[in-house]
């Protein structure tokens, strides 16, 4: 499989929803919206996304300390 690089920019430029299949399983929905190219839809189960929260948000507070920019060698 290709690597998929997601730019988002811009007011709406990423949204999130909650979902329900046809069995009744619940998932999260982030869409991704690029500048002219099509939405890119990913969905989550709901313990997954709240790990990958979970993870966002260390990463965002990794992303204050400016020892954390290297260029790995």
């Amino acid at each position: 499989m290709a690597t998929t690089v997601i730019t988002p920019s811009g007011p709406g430029a990423m949204e999130a929803g909650l979902i329900l299949d046809e069995d009744g399983q619940r998932f999260v929905l982030l869409t991704f919206k690029e500048p002219g190219g099509e939405p890119t839809l990913v969905t989550f189960t709901v313990p997954i996304f709240q790990h990958y929260v979970e993870h966002l948000v260390r990463t965002a507070a990794s992303a204050d300390d400016e020892a954390n920019w290297g260029i790995p060698g």
